[in-house]
């Protein structure tokens, strides 16, 4: 038989592979519920979180978590990297059910396609609303008690002078998005 190739299906190597690729957003470590997706449905499913936020923020806390979703930007980051712990967001106490409350509003924008006017496709309603349908309720199970504010001190010491939290908190003109130091998550998708 001489020189032949051999293919064999490994399913283990094969989700091994497929799991690596995933993106994750997730509660703290002693919750099982995640939030995993693939890498172009992590792009899509925060491009229109973008596009809700910008168009709903309007208190300074607000729009950090706008600029933190926004740097989730894999075109800037790389593929795989831009998951995170709900617990990662930009949380304070002082603000926490505004906060909450604001990205419950931002998740209901979503399912109104808000600012989807803007995009130039059409995203998959049904993906999309499902993967909000497990956000809602991650971020439903946030609690006061899961906020540790040196994520926010730590995030905000590394922004730099000219990093969107530190002036003013800029938009794109064509998105309505709030920007990151990658730019608009929406362009550079």
């Amino acid at each position: 038989m001489g020189n032949s190739i051999g293919f064999r299906y490994d399913k283990e190597a094969i989700e091994k592979r497929i799991k690596a690729r995933m993106e994750h957003i997730e509660l703290p470590p002693e919750t099982n519920d995640d939030l995993e997706m693939s890498n172009i449905r992590t792009s899509k499913f925060i491009n229109v979180l973008c596009l809700s936020g910008g168009r709903l923020a309007k208190t300074e806390s607000q729009k950090r978590f706008m600029v933190f979703l926004a740097e989730r930007n894999q075109m800037y980051m790389g593929l795989g990297v831009v998951g995170f712990n709900i617990v990662e967001m930009p949380w304070a106490k002082v603000s926490f059910e505004e906060d909450k409350n604001f990205m419950l509003s931002v998740i209901d924008g979503v399912k109104n396609k808000l600012g989807w006017e803007t995009l130039d496709y059409e995203p998959n309603e049904e993906v999309i609303f499902g993967y909000m349908d497990t956000f809602r309720k991650l971020i439903e199970r946030m609690a006061f008690e899961d906020i540790d504010e040196n994520y926010l001190t730590e995030w905000l010491s590394q922004a730099e002078a000219d990093d969107p939290v530190n002036c003013g908190f800029p938009k794109c003109e064509k998105h309505d998005a709030y920007i990151s130091f990658a730019g608009c998550q929406v362009c550079t998708d």
